[in-house]
């Protein structure tokens, strides 16, 4: 839009229809109209210009002639036979010295054509008038159309006193001006906005929100009411905030910074049903645009449509390098990782890496998802990388600690436990990794009854419980001792060991100091090992004397 107008600056000298203005007569422009058809648009905008040359006088509206119109566009570069854009047309106006331009679209029907017109004031050309659509043969739906606007322009007279008062700082006066406007054409939405602003102005949000709906209602793309009644309805948290945002930015398409609102808005609501198919169009309009594909890769990521985020976060960083930073590496990789996509998270954190080599936040992260990926040897090597770069970093010994769980290598687990809790790591992760460890063992030594397994679940229990006190550590602990309390016992009467009659009655009196803490978590099995360890005291005590001489 911006080149379009610079053009037509640049190449004004070469219009003819440049001299300066000393008539007061207003000039109207009319723009070669929107049509499918060839040519039809061209025919359509002629129609209209002579009919109106016809019947209105000359003294009173200065209809700009078809030559003046595309010896300009000529002149500066532009198709004389295909629709401007909306600014483009502004600055044709502004260079013809318009007061107000006509734009619209035409379509064939079965008894003629369909005209669809706007009367758009040049000095904004977001202040519109839609006209009542008109159709029939070319002539008569031309005829109509004519009827309309001279309808239409008597809101004007009265606009001009109004925007002039209102800029005067006159807003009541910019009022009265307004009403009699709309008293001679009520329809007005022209003369509506201007009523509207001056409301406004004077902090009468209700009046001016009452005369932006009835604008809204009469002209559902008007962006001035739009954004009035959406700045009323933001300012009351009116939910109906959102959809007057959605209209306006559909009537304003070209504004980037509107857009951006309204997608963050929809975003911060939730309505990921809404905001979504804008950003696939707006995507679509600003192919490879960094800011687009930013704000689609925040999007999609909240969206949890995480396949696209990661899509459009590798086309973001091909456009902007700088986009790659340590926020998009991990904000990225995490959604490949909710898809349960380890590896292509791995590998993702690894051209993070590459880029920060010494990020101890990176290589932790690498290092958890190679881990789920099955890459236990490489998550090692990152995740011992990261702790070397930064001992302190929050959950560093635990992910190593993780690893080596998941390598089946209980004697490091340990060993990296004890050590991160000597080094100053945060112990309540660590009695978390101590407590699921030990839980693992043992459900296995439940199954097997094998006691070292049990001892195994005992030894993490017990480290967890001193980093972190726990009901549930101390009273998985007790049962796992009552259960090799039960083996040792039935394994000593038989062999008359000393040693596995003192193991019996250790084993049980650990369980005796224990159990009781899961008596509100776990009250039934709680109960029954309560219950049965003073059945086993008794006998128990009997062989240490027997055994152990």
């Amino acid at each position: 839009m911006l080149l379009a107008a610079a053009a037509f600056v640049t190449l004004a000298p070469l219009a003819p229809a440049l001299a300066q203005r000393t008539d007061p007569i207003p000039h109207l422009m009319i723009t070669t109209f929107q049509s499918s058809e060839a040519g039809l648009g061209v025919q359509a905008a002629e129609a209209i210009r002579s009919r109106l040359t016809r019947d209105v006088d000359a003294k009173k509206l200065l209809v700009i002639p078809q030559k003046d119109v595309h010896s300009t566009l000529t002149a500066s570069g532009y198709s004389t036979t295909e629709a401007l854009q909306s600014n483009d047309a502004r600055a044709l106006a502004n260079l013809l010295r318009a007061d107000e331009y006509m734009e619209g679209t035409v379509t064939k029907t079965p008894t003629g054509v369909r005209l669809e017109a706007r009367l758009v004031i040049a000095r904004d050309n977001t202040i519109q008038q839609p006209l009542p659509p008109a159709e029939g043969k070319l002539d008569q739906a031309a005829q109509a159309v004519s009827k309309a606007y001279q309808a239409a322009r008597a809101q004007l007279d009265g606009e001009k006193t109004c925007a002039f008062r209102y800029r005067e700082g006159k807003y009541k006066e910019a009022e009265q001006a307004a009403r009699q406007a709309l008293s001679k054409y009520p329809t007005g939405t022209i003369a509506g906005v201007c009523l509207a602003n001056a409301f406004n102005a004077q902090k009468m949000p209700d009046s001016a929100l009452a005369v932006a709906q009835r604008i809204i209602a009469t002209d559902p793309r008007n962006i001035p009411a739009l954004t009035l009644a959406a700045a009323v309805y933001q300012e009351r948290k009116d939910p109906r905030a959102t959809e007057t945002l959605v209209s306006l930015m559909a009537a304003d398409p070209s504004n980037d910074k509107l857009r951006e609102q309204v997608i963050n808005d929809l975003a911060q609501s939730g309505q990921w049903d809404k905001v979504l198919p804008i950003i696939e169009v707006s995507l679509k309009n600003n192919p490879g645009d960094p800011k687009m594909l930013r704000l689609a890769w925040l999007v999609y990521l909240g969206a949890k449509k995480f396949d696209l985020a990661a899509q459009t976060g590798a086309e973001l960083i091909k456009a902007d390098t700088s986009a790659a930073d340590t926020t998009y590496f991990i904000r990225t990789a995490g959604a490949l990782a909710a898809q349960n996509q380890f590896q292509r998270a791995a590998d993702v954190f690894a051209q993070g890496v590459a880029k920060y080599p010494t990020n101890a936040t990176l290589l932790l992260s690498q290092a958890s998802a190679l881990s789920k990926a099955g890459n236990n040897t490489a998550a090692l090597a990152a995740a011992r990388r990261a702790v070397q770069i930064n001992p302190k970093i929050e959950g560093g010994y635990a992910q190593i600690a993780l690893i080596y769980v998941g390598m089946n290598q209980p004697d490091s687990v340990m060993s990296i436990i004890r050590l991160a809790s000597a080094n100053g790591g945060d112990r309540s992760t660590l009695a978390k990794v101590a407590l699921a460890q030990g839980n693992a063992a043992y459900k296995a030594g439940n199954a097997s009854k094998n006691r070292a397994d049990l001892q195994k679940a005992i030894d993490f229990l017990k480290l967890s419980d001193q980093l972190e006190s726990s009901s549930d550590a101390k009273f998985l602990m007790g049962v796992s001792a009552f259960t090799i309390g039960q083996s040792a016992i039935t394994e000593a009467q038989s062999s008359r060991s000393c040693s596995l009659a003192r193991l019996a009655k250790d084993s049980f009196a650990t369980a005796q100091e224990n159990v009781p803490a899961g008596l509100q978590s776990y009250p039934e099995p709680a109960k029954q090992v309560l219950t049965a360890i003073p059945q086993y005291t008794p006998a128990t005590d009997e062989m240490v004397k027997r055994y152990c001489k």
